[in-house]
C-alpha cells in the first residue's frame, strides 16, 4: 500500500486560495459594473413602471404601450451592448456575448409558451372578454417571473447580487398577483422597476 504523499494544506496556502477567489469575485464586479449591465438594469426599470403604470391608469392602450416600449427597450439594448465601452480587466471572460444570446433564447420561449398557454383561439373569445383582466394580471406576472428566472441563472454564475434580485422580485411579483390584485400594475410598477433601477444604480456606484 502506497503511503500517502500529498502535500497538506498549509495555512498560507489556504489563505493564498481565499485571497484568489476574492480577486476573481471583484474582478467579475468591476467586470459587470463598467459594462452595458447596468445602464441595461435602469433602462429596462424605467420601462417596467412606465408600463405597468400605464397598465393601470389606461387598462385600453395598455398593449400598445407596452409595443412601444418594449421596441424602445429592444433598440435601446441593442445601442447599449454594441458599441459600449467596457473596460478590459486581464485575465477574466465573462462570455457576455452568451450571456446575451440566453437572454434572447429565454425571452423567445417566454413568448411561446405564453401564446401557448393563453388562450387566444376564438372559441375562447367569451372566456376571454369575461376574464380579460385576470389573464391580464396572468400574463404580466408570467412575462416578470420569466425575466427573473433569467436573474436567478445569471446569479449562479455571476453572483448572489443577480440571484437574490431575481428571487426578491419574483416574490413580490406573487406577493402583488395574490395580495393586492387591484393594485397589481402601480405594485409591479413600484416593486418590480424600482428594484431593477435601484439594482442598476448599486452596482453602478459599489462594485466599481
Amino acid at each position: 500500500m502506497k503511503p500517502n504523499t500529498a502535500n497538506p494544506v498549509t495555512p498560507e496556502d489556504a489563505r493564498a486560495s481565499l485571497a484568489e477567489v476574492s480577486r476573481i469575485v471583484t474582478q467579475t464586479r468591476q467586470t459587470i459594473a463598467w459594462s452595458c449591465t447596468t445602464p441595461l438594469l435602469i433602462l429596462w426599470g424605467v420601462i417596467w413602471v412606465i408600463g405597468f403604470s400605464a397598465n393601470h391608469f389606461f387598462p385600453a392602450s395598455a398593449l400598445q404601450s407596452w409595443l412601444g416600449l418594449d421596441g424602445i427597450g429592444l433598440g435601446g439594448s441593442f445601442l447599449l451592448a454594441g458599441p459600449f465601452r467596457q473596460r478590459a480587466i486581464t485575465g477574466l471572460s465573462l462570455g457576455l456575448g452568451r450571456i446575451r444570446l440566453a437572454w434572447l433564447a429565454l425571452l423567445g420561449y417566454g413568448v411561446l409558451w405564453a401564446a401557448l398557454l393563453a388562450p387566444w383561439e376564438q372559441s375562447h373569445s367569451v372566456t376571454w372578454a369575461a376574464d380579460a383582466p385576470v389573464i391580464g394580471r396572468k400574463l404580466a406576472a408570467f412575462s416578470a417571473s420569466v425575466c427573473m428566472f433569467g436573474y436567478v441563472l445569471m446569479g449562479l454564475w455571476l453572483g448572489r447580487f443577480f440571484l437574490w434580485l431575481g428571487l426578491l422580485v419574483t416574490a413580490t411579483t406573487l406577493a402583488g398577483y395574490y395580495f393586492v390584485a387591484d393594485y397589481f400594475y402601480l405594485w409591479m410598477a413600484f416593486t418590480g422597476g424600482g428594484s431593477l433601477i435601484v439594482a442598476g444604480v448599486f452596482i453602478r456606484k459599489f462594485w466599481r
